[in-house]
């Protein structure tokens, strides 16, 4: 028997009752299946929104390696920015003691050369 045939027997005489049943059942198939297509269309979508987050968190890293490179390079070079002012101002520093010892040399008299 198909399925045509069954139903036109359950539309015929004391079947009818059935028949309804038989409709309803395919009702709530119905809305099962278009239920369960729906919730696949969304899991889809998320999936979607999955990979572009995805993506956007391997960016992310991508960038902050970059960051952490430079920003090793930037402390590497504000150290030896750092180290550069120390010698010029301990130059700077022994450069005016030594004009203060020469000052107070020369003003002592021993800076004047012998006269023969």
């Amino acid at each position: 028997m198909t399925k045509g045939s069954e139903k036109q027997k359950l539309m015929t005489g004391n079947e009818g009752a059935e028949y309804s049943k038989l409709d309803e059942v395919q009702d709530q198939v119905n809305k099962v299946k278009g239920q369960m297509q729906q919730n696949i269309r969304q899991v889809l979508d998320r999936g979607e929104d999955l990979d572009h987050i995805e993506g956007k968190a391997e960016d992310l890293a991508d960038t902050s390696e970059g960051f952490h490179s430079t920003s090793k390079k930037v402390k590497s070079k504000m150290c030896w920015k750092y180290v550069k002012a120390n010698i010029m101002l301990t130059c700077l520093i022994l450069l005016i003691i030594a004009v203060i010892i020469i000052i107070a040399v020369c003003t002592s008299g021993q800076c004047k050369q012998k006269k023969k």
